[in-house]
């Protein structure tokens, strides 16, 4: 259990810091912004612009079921319009509902802390 811990400890600190571009141990707006842009972007394999069912459940690997059940909830969710695509705006505006989300103390930033305690 105690390996467990460490090995989650080290995979979401591995993912802060690839949002924390500058290094100082605090996501900003911007920062966080810049991430889900280029995952976006990373995903949509056809670049049309928008995110299909398939780009963003598979994002090119074999995902379990479990995660293929989980993305296509997000993805409903996600696609507000219901039009089968996840277009620039409705991905804008869900990192925006996320970044709200994770900041818990609504300084406007990102703490470590507060990141793991959204991704648990």
């Amino acid at each position: 259990m105690a390996q467990e811990a460490e090995d989650d400890e080290e995979r979401f600190r591995a993912r802060f810091t690839r949002i924390d571009t500058n290094a100082n141990s605090i996501m900003t707006r911007g920062e966080y912004t810049i991430y889900r842009v280029s995952t976006s972007n990373g995903m949509d394999s056809n670049i049309d612009g928008a995110l299909s069912l398939p780009e963003f459940r598979d994002q090119e690997r074999k995902p379990s079921q479990r995660r293929v059940a989980r993305r296509m909830k997000s993805f409903e969710r996600i696609d507000q319009n219901g039009s089968g695509g996840v277009e620039r705006e409705e991905w804008d505006g869900y990192a925006d509902r996320r970044f709200v989300r994770l900041d818990k103390d609504e300084n406007g930033e990102v703490s470590f802390a507060e990141f793991v305690a959204y991704v648990k």
